[in-house]
């Protein structure tokens, strides 16, 4: 739509800047997300909050196999809101304008929980799960608090900050699917598991200014397409893959802590997270041009150990 043009009815299809998703061209979702689906179709939702889901979680997405079918549809709709939420904050443009699209994503939840129809996918798949079992308000608003600090702040000033940072986001997915918020060690690896996701694609990250590593370890101005000394990197990468290993050092107590539908798949993503922090403090600032990831047989491999129940006890001997 011309920026010249006023119009005094509504504005057709991706025009309509409400329409969050189809308005953005900087979102990494719009291939999935572009038009609202008018028939309210909970099986098309369903299929598209997958897709997204599994881009999410990448390397960590065969956990969702270890889910029922309703806690695997329950995973999709919250991580394909919240990965919206955060697509919203990491967009170029003007501060007000993301915050302003992080509210009105937020609002339509709110519209789409209060029981009025939503072609957006995510919400169809919000709004049935809601019926099912009502999604925590208060976890929902932090998850919305965690995206609008991303927009306020690109980088974590200090290790510290980043700290309360990732728990607070680990606490908000936590909460949103676990009673009463889930306990701190519960919190702590998921925290883990997001900032392992985040060196993972530390390259794209940085590119765009935008890397979890503290300002205070890795210059703001650093570029990883001029410089030719990559030790403040390494030591960078180094000291976060240290901090990770501490939140991990609880996850033995985090899974089992896991509720019941949830303990598999919480099972997969620490012997994961655990194999790809070894690989990427192995790599170190290497991980721009070579990032860690699992294939196929590795994936296969942690599945089984999972499934046969020796995953847990092998890490704790």
């Amino acid at each position: 739509m011309a920026s010249d043009q006023i119009l005094d009815t509504h504005p057709r299809d991706s025009e309509w800047r409400a329409d969050a998703l189809a308005g953005s061209r900087h979102s990494r979702l719009t291939d999935h997300l572009v038009q609202p689906i008018e028939s309210h179709d909970v099986e098309q939702a369903a299929v598209i909050c997958a897709q997204v889901t599994r881009t999410l979680l990448g390397d960590l997405a065969p956990a969702l196999i270890l889910l029922s079918a309703e806690w695997r549809q329950r995973v999709q709709a919250l991580a394909a809101y919240g990965l919206t939420l955060f697509d919203f904050a990491k967009q170029t443009g003007l501060e007000g304008e993301r915050l302003s699209q992080i509210n009105r994503w937020e609002f339509e939840l709110e519209t789409a929980l209060s029981g009025k129809p939503s072609g957006q996918p995510v919400f169809v798949l919000l709004a049935t799960e809601h019926r099912i079992r009502p999604w925590p308000e208060a976890a929902l608003d932090r998850l919305g608090d965690a995206a609008r600090r991303r927009v306020t702040s690109r980088r974590p000033s200090t290790a510290t900050v980043l700290d309360q940072q990732a728990l607070g986001l680990g606490g908000a997915i936590v909460g949103s699917l676990v009673e009463e918020g889930g306990t701190p060690a519960l919190v702590s690896f998921a925290a883990a598991i997001v900032r392992i996701r985040a060196l993972q694609d530390l390259t794209h990250s940085l590119r765009r200014h935008q890397a979890s590593l503290p300002v205070d370890e890795l210059a703001d101005d650093w570029d990883p397409g001029s410089s030719s000394d990559d030790r403040q990197l390494d030591a960078a990468i180094a000291g976060e893959c240290r901090r990770i290993r501490a939140l991990l050092a609880e996850a033995p107590k985090a899974v089992s802590e896991t509720p019941t539908p949830l303990r598999s798949a919480a099972t997969y993503l620490w012997l994961a997270g655990r194999r790809l922090i070894a690989d990427i403090e192995k790599r170190g600032a290497a991980i721009l041009e070579h990032p860690p990831r699992l294939g196929l047989a590795s994936r296969l491999g942690l599945l089984m150990r999972t499934r046969s129940g020796l995953g847990l006890r092998t890490e704790k001997q």
